[in-house]
C-alpha cells in the first residue's frame, strides 16, 4: 500500500469538491534535513499544510509561500533551501539543502452559456479546447448540438436556481427578458456577465440595469457587446471574439498586438 494513500485519497476529495490546491514532492535533499527525498504535502490556496510531510518549519514555510504564489498565476515552481542559511523563528539553522517542486492544482472555470444555435455551439468547441468547464441552458431539441458541454440544462432555469459556481455568464438567446436575467445575474454576482447583443440593444438593457439597482461598479462586470472587436462577421468569429475577451480578463491582458507591447513583459508563451 502507497505511503501517500491518505494524501492521494484527500486529493481525489479536494477534486470532488473542485477546491484548487498545490502539491508540494521533495525531489533532492543533501545533508541533514527532516524532509527525504519523495515526501510530499497539499497546501491551499491560503499556503496552509492540509495534509502530508516535506520537513520542518523552516521548509514548510518556504514552501507554503511558494504553493500561495503557484495558486495565484497557474505555474508550477521550484524552490531550493539551503538549510544553512535558512532559519526559523527561534533562530536556528535547519542544516542541509534540498529543493523542493510545487505543483498547482487550478479548478478549470466554469462558463454557463444560456442560448442556443451556431454560436453557442462553437462557444462550446472553443471553450473545451481551453480547459473551460461548460454548461449550457438550451431548449430540449437542441441539447445534441452541444456535445463539449459538461452539463446541458434544458428545463427553465432561474439565476436563484443556480447551485454551482459560474465564473463567465453568455446569454446568447436573443429574448426579450435578456434585460432581466442580466440584472438578476449581476446581482448574483457572476464576476463577467456577456450579452450577444447589437448597440442599440445594449443600450436598452444598461439603462434597465441602471434603472433596477445595479452600480456603475457593478457594471463593470457587463460586457455587451461581449467579445473584442475582431469586426467579426461570422458565428466563429463573434465566439472567437467572446472567448478572446473572457482569456483576456482572466490572464490580465491588454488585448494589444504583441509586437506594440514590451517584450520583456510579455510572451506567447512559446520559446
Amino acid at each position: 500500500m502507497s505511503k501517500h494513500k491518505d494524501l492521494i485519497k484527500k486529493m481525489a476529495n479536494l477534486e470532488s469538491a473542485e477546491e484548487p490546491y498545490a502539491i508540494a514532492s521533495v525531489f533532492s535533499v543533501h545533508g541533514s534535513s527532516s524532509g527525504k527525498v519523495g515526501d510530499k504535502a497539499l497546501f491551499d490556496d491560503n499556503g496552509n499544510r492540509i495534509i502530508g510531510y516535506i520537513g520542518g518549519g523552516c521548509i514548510e514555510n518556504r514552501v507554503a509561500a511558494t504553493a500561495k504564489e503557484t495558486l495565484v498565476d497557474g505555474v508550477p515552481r521550484t524552490v531550493d533551501i539551503d538549510l544553512d542559511s535558512d532559519e526559523m523563528s527561534m533562530g536556528i539553522p535547519c542544516g542541509g539543502y534540498m529543493s523542493v517542486i510545487v505543483e498547482p492544482q487550478m479548478i478549470n472555470p466554469t462558463l454557463l452559456i444560456r442560448g442556443m444555435g451556431r454560436v453557442v455551439e462553437v462557444l462550446c468547441q472553443l471553450a473545451n479546447v481551453l480547459k473551460f468547464k461548460v454548461v449550457v441552458q438550451t431548449s430540449e431539441d437542441e441539447k445534441d448540438r452541444y456535445p463539449e458541454a459538461e452539463r446541458i440544462i434544458c428545463e427553465p432555469l432561474e439565476m436563484d436556481d443556480i447551485d454551482f459556481k459560474v465564473d463567465y455568464f453568455i446569454l446568447a438567446t436573443h429574448h426579450r427578458n435578456d434585460d432581466k436575467i442580466s440584472c438578476e445575474a449581476l446581482k448574483k454576482g457572476i464576476p463577467y456577465v456577456g450579452v450577444v447583443a447589437s448597440n442599440k440593444k445594449t443600450g436598452i438593457i444598461t439603462e434597465y440595469l441602471l434603472k433596477n439597482g445595479i452600480s456603475a461598479a457593478d457594471l463593470k462586470r457587463f460586457h455587451a457587446p461581449t467579445g473584442l472587436d475582431l469586426k467579426s462577421k461570422s458565428a466563429e468569429e463573434i465566439a472567437l471574439s467572446i472567448l478572446s475577451e473572457i482569456i483576456m480578463l482572466k490572464n490580465g491582458g491588454t488585448g494589444e498586438p504583441m509586437r506594440d507591447l514590451d517584450n520583456s513583459d510579455q510572451s506567447n508563451g512559446e520559446g
